[in-house]
């Protein structure tokens, strides 16, 4: 009798990953259909059935479903929100990330069904490439996006940025590429005395305008309107903080980074919060997000670790601090770089 396969290794892994869309399609319909809203308080799928037009049996199944995987909780005949979901889910929230998670669903952005494609034809295996210029794009982006900083990244940036030398004396900080401007807001509050200039796009900056109203900080705040890559950004800052937005500048880094040292006082600091691709820029899994729009470009914009820091000494900056930070969607380097004051020569600092 021939031997029956004996294997050492273990295939769960890979079930895990296979059950990752099923997962990820029940996450999305609870959140498209507003279950999350509604589980707020304790209900019988009954309840839910009537208040959203679906079927009853079927509603029952799909809530045993979402607690299976631990998004909801039932008790009885009724379900109620995990605590996750009821601090990251719920549309009215301030910390909700729910628009977020189904930016994969948004076929300008992510179109996953394209994927075999591209894999076979190339960039333009549809027939077009996605505009990356179009403002409408990256207005509907910032407003989900900025639930990534309310659900926890933004104070633990803020926190960083408060522990620069000098900075309870900042007045001035410019937030290039700021999107949502919510890191901004975060900033500010760490320093009563300073004042926030948001730059970016016409349309993407009217986005941002109603976080800053949100939070009342309209008297702090003032708008620079414009495409930092081929503009001018301003002058006479203490900081120049960028999130996540370098990746349209990769090709042409030392440029940009000259700019922001000439715009930067004395002493002042740029402050770059992005992906930094290790392992041969195969981790971490941060940027799993940014391999279908590569493919749809024809190029590659995520940055491997170091690349910033090293661009930063290499234009004049006088010395750079870089460190790994921890967030809900894994891995990305904050990299602190410092005008000198005196033409101090350069250093670089990794903590």
């Amino acid at each position: 009798m021939k031997h029956t396969p004996e294997v050492a290794l273990s295939y769960g892994p890979l079930h895990q990953l296979a059950m990752g869309p099923l997962k990820a399609a029940l996450l999305n319909c609870a959140i498209k259909l507003k279950v999350f809203d509604l589980l707020s308080q304790a209900r019988a799928a009954g309840e839910v059935a009537a208040a959203l037009g679906l079927h009853p049996e079927n509603t029952r199944r799909f809530l045993d479903a979402l607690t299976t995987i631990d998004l909801l909780r039932k008790q009885g005949a009724t379900y109620c929100n995990q605590p996750i979901a009821q601090a990251f889910l719920v549309s009215g929230s301030p910390s909700s990330v729910a628009a977020l998670l189904l930016q994969t669903q948004n076929a300008g952005l992510n179109p996953l069904d394209k994927l075999e494609r591209l894999l076979t034809h190339g960039p333009d295996a549809d027939g077009q490439v996605m505009d990356f210029a179009d403002e409408k794009i990256w207005t509907k982006e910032v407003q989900s996006s900025a639930g990534w900083v309310f659900g926890g990244v933004g104070p633990l940036v803020a926190e960083m940025v408060a522990g620069l030398p000098g900075f309870a004396s900042f007045e001035k900080m410019l937030d290039m590429g700021c999107g949502h401007g919510a890191f901004t807001l975060y900033i500010l509050e760490k320093n009563p005395k300073l004042h926030g200039v948001l730059l970016d796009r016409p349309a993407v900056l009217a986005a941002a305008a109603a976080f800053v109203d949100a939070y009342q900080a309209g008297d702090r705040v003032s708008y620079r309107p414009g495409d930092y890559l081929a503009e001018g950004i301003g002058e006479g800052y203490d900081l120049v903080f960028a999130s996540a937005t370098l990746n349209f500048a990769i090709g042409n880094l030392p440029a940009l980074l000259g700019k922001v040292l000439d715009a930067l006082k004395p002493g002042g600091w740029f402050v770059s919060f992005q992906d930094g691709m290790t392992n041969q820029q195969t981790k971490p899994e941060t940027m799993l997000g940014a391999v279908i729009p590569s493919m749809m470009m024809g190029h590659d914009y995520c940055f491997p670790q170091g690349m910033i820091a090293k661009a930063a000494i290499d234009v004049g900056f006088q010395s750079t601090r870089s460190r790994t930070v921890d967030t809900p969607i894994g891995a990305m380097d904050i990299d602190m770089c410092q005008k000198g004051d005196r033409g101090c020569p350069p250093e670089t600092k990794e903590s």
